[in-house]
């Protein structure tokens, strides 16, 4: 579609086409910090979100642990959400002069996550909720313009039980609609 001279149509156009929205999933494992009786989970997380400029996203995300060790014997089940804004740090100049690849690109995120149990393993006494804030590090290496692999670690601060601190690693791919970032 060609634009109206000196209008910018072409340019407004050309800028919705490239939509911004993303889905991803990664597999990783849920680890317990102090006061905890988790002692290990294997986690799978599914998140969607959108990229607002080339160094902000919003993403919502879901995670299970289907068979979360308990020190106190016996298995649950982890699930919940997390709301996070993820800042990019690729594209200044300063750090890809540093870097010197354009593909790696880093990010720090913070958000609130909320995670429920099927049984107590979040404390030693009756707490099957984590919820509490979460600030994460993390990297994408983008493999084309819409896949990318995805690292992340995280800490959750729970600051409705006794158990204190929740910590996750994960890795997995994201699939971005329109040009990438």
């Amino acid at each position: 579609m060609s634009g109206l001279p000196g209008l910018g149509l072409a340019e407004a156009v050309e800028t919705e086409t490239a939509s911004g929205w993303y889905l991803g999933t990664s597999g990783g494992v849920l680890l317990p910090g102090n006061g905890n009786s988790l002692r290990r989970a294997a986690e799978i997380t599914v998140r969607g979100g959108h990229y607002f400029s080339d160094y902000f996203a919003l993403e919502l995300e879901g995670v299970c642990a289907p068979s979360a060790v308990s020190g106190r014997g016996g298995n649950a089940t982890v699930s919940g959400a997390l709301v996070e804004g993820v800042c990019h740090m690729s594209g200044w100049e300063a750090f890809d002069r540093l870097f010197g690849c354009e593909r790696f690109d880093p990010f720090v995120s913070m958000g609130a996550a909320a995670r429920f149990a099927s049984r107590d393993v979040f404390a030693h006494d009756a707490h099957r909720m984590a919820i509490g804030p979460v600030f994460g590090l993390g990297a994408f290496y983008h493999l084309t313009d819409s896949w990318s692999l995805r690292g992340d670690l995280r800490a959750q601060l729970c600051c409705d039980s006794p158990c204190g601190m929740l910590y996750s690693v994960s890795l997995g791919v994201q699939y971005s609609w329109g040009e990438g970032l």
